[in-house]
């Protein structure tokens, strides 16, 4: 199994950030845990990200920076096409401070715009392209958007966003300009079939390709001050309401700062499959930014396929993929099938949600890569702890914080005080990838970051050397007659029953206990599970409490587009 190594005195003079370690008084205390090299602190300038892409065109403006299907840009042409894009917007009426939603999958565009409005000293609001007609105007109204592009097969919904807001622009793109015949073909009968919208009234619409045409290019950034918001990210917030995360363009670089000090990838020589979604911070960050800062090249996809991916990395060669859990498992159903493992991975990275170690260990011994699971959220750009790549990951743990990130465990009850090592808190993080705050909303921003220490909402428990280990989301954990329960550790123990493919646990109201256990199960194979024969097998194994109540059985458990249980639906339907 292949694995990156190290060195014993880490050599930073090759990094894209003017990095200096840090050591003394503000070193970790758990910092021997740390990878041989790996400061638990660093000294770096902050800049803005459109700032980080040019240091990258300066060093590498032959490489190739974006593959998509037909399309590649270098470096160089990236460049000018951002410049260009930025003065076609400018043209449009976009300008210092101005909003534009994205609406869009992974896609050159998307890129493209991202870095454009970030030269104009405008902000980007991405948001997922599956979002209804109501999810997008709700977004707007609360970003107060300039602007939108969207995608022509996924036009409908954002015309009827900006029929009911004044807009400046509405720009259209397609898909078909990248796409090899074959798949050309299929998506415009797609977009036939779709039909055609007119965007809104009160705006101009625009094709993508047209901007090519319209002002001149704009030949320098215009803004360096990095304490302005660069991203405002769509999220449910660490209570679970729908919220909008203000990130600054410091609080993106110091986390593709801390990102490059950790993970000891080449500069200029690596190639990134990017499948995770760039309108999420996590895509944005991880599989977007901070491989083009480092000089990478980007395979993009724009939704992900096992098949399709598979046939992606086969072709390129991926020396880097970030993946979560549920395409990881994907990826090895695929492999199995078919026969035949990947070649030239060396790295997986994994977050989101919790991987069970025997998936994990399937795709290294299918690929011969190393994975590393990390942790994040939105409010924090995302990343803020990852295990090292140098072998010494553990399976199930987050690993240890990046540099520069301190973390603590406090009590449930007051929030204050630390619990000792191999205790549940709640985790709460300081650092400078922390969020300015929830978008004009000081009651929810108060609530979730409390002298300076963000309150995640997730119970984990942490080693006497560092590491740390994810057991719940605090506001999933069940209360059933003044016990705790952890839907987590009762679905690990549902899971080893053969009659189950997968389950999800989740409290319901009662009157006497005030929730009870209610486990949903999917059937492993079709076939339902003998249920007093799974109440058993769960009594031999758990404490009478944490026993489910009722069990359900459903085709599926609802997901959203990163894998993750939607449990609050759930909730809905259990009670």
């Amino acid at each position: 199994m292949g694995t990156l190594q190290f060195a014993s005195a880490r050599d930073f003079t090759d990094s894209p950030f003017p990095v200096t370690p840090i050591f003394g008084a503000a070193t970790a205390p758990w910092h021997r845990s740390y990878p041989p090299g790996i400061p638990a602190a660093i000294d770096y300038t902050p800049r803005r990200v459109e700032q980080l892409l040019q240091s990258a065109v300066e060093r590498y403006p032959d490489r190739v920076a974006i593959r998509y299907f037909r399309t590649s840009h270098t470096y160089r042409e990236l460049l000018n096409q951002i410049k260009q894009t930025a003065g076609a917007l400018r043209e449009l009426g976009i300008g210092t401070g101005d909003r534009v939603m994205l609406v869009l999958p992974n896609c050159p565009e998307f890129v493209i715009t991202w870095f454009a409005l970030h030269w104009l000293g405008a902000e980007a609001v991405p948001a997922n392209p599956l979002m209804s007609a109501s999810e997008l105007t709700g977004l707007a109204r609360k970003c107060r958007i300039q602007a939108v592009l969207g995608l022509d097969v996924r036009l409908k919904p954002v015309a009827e966003m900006a029929s009911e807001i004044a807009l400046k622009a509405v720009i259209v793109t397609s898909l078909s300009v990248h796409l090899p015949l074959a798949y050309r073909i299929p998506y415009l009968l797609q977009k036939l079939a779709y039909g055609k919208h007119v965007a809104t009234k009160a705006a101009a619409q625009w094709r993508f390709e047209e901007l090519a045409r319209l002002g001149k290019p704009v030949e320098e950034p215009l803004l360096e001050d990095s304490s302005l918001p660069a991203v405002l990210q769509p999220t449910g917030g660490t209570t679970g309401s729908p919220k909008v995360a203000v990130l600054t363009h410091e609080n993106l670089c110091a986390n593709v700062a801390q990102l490059h000090v950790w993970s000891g990838l080449e500069p200029g020589c690596e190639t990134f499959l990017s499948v995770l979604p760039f309108f999420h911070i996590f895509g944005a960050t991880c599989a977007m930014l901070s491989p083009l800062v480092g000089g990478s090249t980007l395979i993009l996809q724009a939704r992900f396929h096992p098949k399709r991916t598979l046939r992606l990395m086969d072709k390129y060669q991926p020396g880097i993929a970030l993946l979560v859990p549920f395409m990881i498992a994907s990826l090895n159903d695929e492999m199995r099938k078919r026969g035949k493992a990947l070649k030239g991975l060396r790295l997986c990275m994994s977050g989101a949600s919790a991987m069970s170690g025997e998936v994990g260990r399937e795709f290294e011994h299918l690929t011969g890569a190393t994975i590393i699971e990390g942790f994040g959220l939105s409010e924090a750009s995302p990343v803020t702890h990852s295990n090292p790549s140098d072998g010494t990951a553990r399976i199930g743990s987050i690993g240890l914080p990046l540099p520069n990130t301190q973390v603590r465990l406090v009590d449930l009850e007051t929030g204050t005080r630390e619990v000792r090592p191999g205790e549940i808190g709640e985790m709460i993080i300081k650092g400078p990838q922390i969020m300015q705050g929830y978008l004009d909303d000081s009651e929810e921003t108060a609530i979730a970051i409390r002298n300076g220490w963000l309150y995640t909402g997730d119970l984990a428990t942490k080693t006497r050397d560092g590491f740390f280990e994810i057991v719940d989301r605090k506001k999933d954990m069940i209360i059933s007659g003044g016990l705790n329960v952890y839907p987590s550790e009762v679905e690990e123990v549902i899971r080893e029953h053969s009659s189950v493919e997968t389950c999800a646990v989740v409290g319901v109201p009662d009157r006497k206990y005030g929730e009870l256990v209610c486990a949903w199960v999917v059937p492993s194979q079709g076939r339902p599970p003998n249920l007093e024969e799974l109440k058993a097998f769960c009594r031999e194994r758990l404490s009478g409490y944490k026993v489910p109540r009722e069990f359900r059985i459903c085709d599926a458990l609802p997901e959203n587009f990163l894998g993750k249980v939607r449990r609050v639906d759930l909730r809905k339907r259990a009670a």
